[in-house]
């Protein structure tokens, strides 16, 4: 079924109007081949769609998302491992740790205080690796 101007992904919502509709039509020639899924559709879409505003002289970002708080920062979510003999805080995306700490207790306390600050989610895992307890820190869910 084609999107229209009214009824499009949810991933599209926070579009300028204009990327929007430029990528709601190149979302729908894409799934009109029929050779791609429709989750990576959306995506392509919207980043074709973007190029094509930035080549055009048009905002590609929404000025109202600008302004929200609660907006998790992707790449930001922190990790407490096992590392050594001590414990540290992962990043996620990056290959080295971050900090390293001598207690558990020492670096989920400080992973707490910089995942809140990204409104990001903290995982946290037990000396086998396993993971113990994941918290959602987004103003939202008061985590």
């Amino acid at each position: 079924m084609p999107w229209t101007k009214t009824d499009y992904p949810n991933s599209m919502k926070n579009l300028p109007a204009a990327v929007r509709n430029k990528a709601i039509e190149i979302a729908n020639a894409l799934l009109e081949d029929r050779k791609m899924e429709e989750g990576i559709a959306i995506a392509t879409a919207i980043s074709r769609a973007k190029d094509w505003a930035a080549e055009h002289g048009k905002k590609t970002d929404n000025p109202e998302k600008s302004k929200r708080t609660d907006v998790k920062v992707h790449g930001q979510d922190r990790y407490v491992i096992p590392y050594e003999k001590e414990w540290a805080i992962k990043v996620e995306g990056r290959e080295k740790v971050e900090k390293v700490f001598h207690t558990k207790q020492e670096a989920v306390k400080q992973a707490r205080r910089e995942t809140k600050e990204v409104n990001g989610t903290l995982t946290i895992q037990r000396k086998t690796g396993k993971i113990e307890k994941r918290i959602s820190y987004n103003p939202k869910n008061k985590g």
